[in-house]
């Protein structure tokens, strides 16, 4: 397991990573969720040994170790992903992202279809113009999508100093505050499982080691037009979704299986935001795995 690492990409830029599991393994690159860090899988570590895989997870532009990328697009990323494969030396790789990592595995799959081998989406954001966008979204999440939407965004960058400011001086108050508003299976993992809650708190603070510019750069992204459209996506996708996620609900899940065309779903109803991918890691990690 290594935490630190660093390449320098084409453009002059830093592209910050972790790397956990089998440093021999098929390679499967991690991306992510919103306000998280490369520092988010580590949980990881156990679970891709025993399956022999090589997990690398990025920090996205602004984020971590890696540089800001001014008027960055979602379809950047996959131009990052493919200069870290070469710089690792690796020719294919699955690819599998968590929530705010969904659309980059979208922008992946698109942007760079022949060196992936597998793609999976557990609990993704979906794209911000159809109709029940936000049905079934936990209410401050409701407002962040309403503030990154919005010309002007002095109310989300308030609402990410906030959390920023939380995180670092209050760490058990936000850990306490996602006790009390995450729903049930969410809630029961991170009591039965103290350490996920630090490992959070710990990935959530590196997301903002260099402020809050790559978090409301992020979240601007997210609620734009993501400058690709589903239906040309041709690669195969895996679909992970919770039944009783707040965040990124099932309902997400279900327009991105009917808007892709080769998609695979997975609809757990008793799971949540973050107990779907701690609970089923096995499950989600053996699909990534290249056919035979």
């Amino acid at each position: 397991m290594h935490t630190e690492h660093t390449i320098t990409l084409p453009d002059g830029r830093t592209l910050g990573f972790a790397e956990y599991g089998d440093p021999n393994g098929f390679p499967v690159f991690y991306f992510h969720g919103g306000q998280e860090s490369r520092l988010s899988s580590i949980f990881m570590d156990p679970m891709a040994r025993e399956l022999q895989l090589r997990i690398i997870a990025p920090d996205r532009p602004g984020i971590g170790l890696s540089s800001y990328q001014e008027n960055r697009t979602l379809l950047d990323w996959g131009k990052d992903i493919a200069a870290l494969a070469d710089a690792l030396d690796m020719a294919t790789f699955s690819v599998f992202g968590l929530s705010g990592g969904g659309p980059h595995v979208l922008a992946c799959a698109l942007g760079i279809p022949k060196r992936i081998a597998k793609a999976s989406i557990v609990s993704g954001t979906g794209p911000h113009n159809y109709r029940g966008k936000l049905k079934g979204v936990w209410f401050p999440v409701k407002l962040l999508h309403w503030f990154a939407g919005s010309k002007k965004d002095r109310n989300l960058r308030k609402f990410i100093a906030q959390e920023y400011k939380t995180l670092y001086k209050k760490p058990q108050k936000r850990l306490r505050q996602l006790q009390k508003f995450l729903p049930k299976p969410d809630r029961i993992l991170l009591k039965e499982n103290p350490a996920y809650g630090t490992e959070f708190i710990k990935g959530s603070q590196e997301a903002y080691r260099q402020g809050i510019e790559g978090v409301v750069q992020e979240w601007k992204l997210y609620v734009s037009d993501w400058g690709f459209a589903l239906k040309d996506i041709r690669k195969p996708v895996a679909l992970w979704y919770g039944g009783k996620d707040k965040m990124a609900p099932k309902y997400r899940g279900m327009h991105l299986n009917k808007m892709l065309p080769n998609t695979t779903f997975h609809l757990l109803p008793n799971e949540g935001h973050f107990s779907l991918l701690r609970n089923h890691l096995q499950e989600i990690l053996e699909g990534l795995r290249p056919l035979p």
